[in-house]
């Protein structure tokens, strides 16, 4: 049971996702209608380690086997996604699988789920043209290969009036 919390004008979810690259690119995907990019993952199950949770995503949404190499963040992303008052736990892990297994297509692509997600190898140095939620990882990302402290961050996103 994914582990989210919702009332009349609130909401919490537990959110796991992970941090795939490969030839300085980084897999990323949105809804196909949306225009914010997220890293791939989903919603932590009770009863379910959060590391386990990585691993599960990738292999339900693209048929890849991943292992968690370590824990990068956590980040606390409060009015997620410009929804006022969702306050969404995120956990983000470095993931590693097997190069013979990935392909890097340059173009976009749907994933195994019929959720109408699509999926994207962007090159590290184009995030800071993109859409990224939450928005702390313009910051991390870049950053990965040289920082191998787990940071706690408080992300809060400015809604417009």
């Amino acid at each position: 049971m994914p582990i989210t919390l919702k009332n009349q004008n609130e909401g919490f979810l537990l959110r796991v996702a992970g941090v795939l690259i490969k030839e300085n690119k980084i897999l990323l995907h949105k809804t196909k209608k949306g225009n914010a990019w997220v890293l791939p993952g989903g919603r932590g199950e009770i009863n379910e380690e959060t590391g386990k949770t990585a691993i599960r995503e990738f292999t339900e949404e693209l048929g890849l086997n991943v292992k968690v190499a370590r824990v990068l963040w956590i980040i606390e992303h409060f009015n997620a996604y410009g929804e006022k008052n969702l306050h969404e736990h995120g956990i983000y892990y470095l993931v590693e699988s097997n190069e013979a297994e990935i392909t890097i297509p340059s173009e976009e692509f749907i994933g195994l789920e019929e959720i109408g997600i699509v999926y994207k190898w962007i090159e590290l140095q184009e995030l800071h043209n993109l859409n990224i939620y939450p928005r702390a990882l313009k910051q991390l990302l870049p950053k990965i290969s040289e920082d191998h402290e787990i940071k706690h961050i408080i992300n809060t996103e400015q809604l417009s009036e």
